[in-house]
C-alpha cells in the first residue's frame, strides 16, 4: 500500500473511530474485522492444514456431560475382506458399526489492549494493522500450539507404536536431511494400515535451510542452482505441500510433521469467526479479539513425526 493510500485509509479510520455516530464507529470495527481475518487465514499453518468451514447452530449436537458446543462427526465404518464362498450357501453375518468422533468448541480471546486514540493521529502505517498485528500473533499461537500439542499426545513416545495402528508414527532417523531419509521420513505415514500418503509436511523456517544444502546430484537439473540464488521457494517438494513456520518453539529444528489429506484427517469449524471488539471511552480505545472455534483429528493413522539427527 502506497504512503499515500495508507494515510487516507488512516484518516478515514481515525474520523469513524472518533465519531460520536455510532454507525461511523461500527464502520471502523468492520474494516478491523476483514483486515483481521484475512492475515488469520494466511498466517496461521493449522488453518492450513485442515481449512476451516463454518457452522451455524442448527448443526451442533448436544451432549450429557458437558454443556460446551459440541459436533459429532461420522467416521467411514471398517469393513471386512471380500471372500470367496462355495454356491448355495450365504456369507456370514457382520453387523456394521457408525465410530464416531466430537468436535468440541472453544472461545479464543487476546488481552484488552489499550491505546490513546491521540497517539494514532500521526501513524504512518496502517492502524489497522496496528490494532490487529499483536491479536492476530496472540490468537494463531494459540491455535497452532493446541494442534501441535494435540498431534504429539497422539503419537505418543518416539520409536513407540502408536495404540490404534501398531505403527510407530513418531520416528527418529539418523543421518541428517538428505535425499534419502527424507523419502524414508515419507514411508511412515504409508506404513500404517490405513495405507495414507503424506500430503502436508511442516518444518520450520531453519529446518528448510538444509534443503538449499541439496546439491546437483541430490535435487537433479537447473532447480539446484535456481536455489543457490533464490533459496528455497517451491510450495511443493516431491509431490508434497511443503508448510514453513516461524514457530520454532512448536516445531523444533530438524524435525517434521506429516499430515494426511483433511478428508483423511480431521475437522475444523469455526462457529464465530474472529471479530475484533473496539470501544472508545473519552480518549481511550479499548480492544480485544475473540473467536470460537472447535477442531479435532478423527484419525490418528492420518499424522506422523520424524525427528532427523546427525
Amino acid at each position: 500500500m502506497s504512503e499515500y493510500s495508507t494515510k487516507a485509509v488512516n484518516q478515514a479510520f481515525y474520523d469513524q473511530i472518533t465519531s460520536d455516530d455510532h454507525g461511523m464507529q461500527k464502520n471502523a470495527q468492520q474494516a478491523v474485522n476483514e483486515f483481521t481475518r484475512v492475515k488469520m487465514r494466511e498466517d496461521g499453518f493449522w488453518r492450513k492444514i485442515i481449512p476451516p468451514v463454518p457452522i451455524t447452530n442448527d448443526e451442533l449436537d448436544r451432549q450429557v456431560d458437558t454443556d460446551k458446543n459440541v459436533k459429532i462427526v461420522d467416521k467411514e465404518p471398517g469393513s471386512p475382506a471380500a471372500i470367496s464362498i462355495p454356491y448355495a450357501t450365504l456369507p456370514m453375518n457382520r453387523y456394521i458399526r457408525g465410530p464416531r468422533y466430537r468436535v468440541m468448541f472453544d472461545r479464543i480471546a487476546t488481552p484488552r489492549f489499550t491505546k490513546d486514540i491521540d497517539e494514532l493521529r500521526t501513524w504512518d502505517m496502517d492502524i489497522r494493522q496496528v490494532l490487529s498485528d499483536n491479536a492476530i500473533k496472540d490468537m494463531l499461537a494459540e491455535e497452532d500450539g493446541k494442534a501441535i500439542r494435540a498431534v504429539n499426545s497422539l503419537l505418543g513416545t518416539v520409536n513407540t507404536p502408536v495404540t490404534e495402528t501398531n505403527t510407530v508414527q513418531y520416528k527418529t532417523i539418523s543421518g541428517g536431511i538428505t535425499r534419502e531419509t527424507f523419502n524414508e521420513a515419507l514411508k511412515v505415514m504409508p506404513s500404517t494400515p490405513s495405507h495414507l500418503e503424506t500430503s502436508t509436511l511442516l518444518m520450520n523456517n531453519i529446518t528448510v535451510k538444509d534443503l538449499q544444502k541439496w546439491g546437483r546430484d541430490e535435487i537433479g537439473g537447473d532447480l539446484s542452482e535456481e536455489i543457490l540464488l533464490k533459496g528455497y521457494s517451491e510450495s511443493t517438494f516431491l509431490n508434497t505441500r511443503v508448510l514453513v513456520t516461524i514457530k520454532r518453539d512448536l516445531v523444533p529444528d530438524n524435525t517434521f510433521f506429516m499430515f494426511a489429506e483433511p478428508k483423511f484427517l480431521g475437522k475444523f469449524f469455526v462457529l464465530e469467526d474472529t471479530t475484533m471488539a473496539i470501544e472508545r471511552k473519552f480518549y481511550l480505545l479499548e480492544f480485544f479479539a475473540y473467536e470460537s472455534i472447535g477442531s479435532a483429528i478423527g484419525n490418528v493413522a492420518g499424522i506422523a513425526r520424524v525427528d532427523f539427527t546427525s
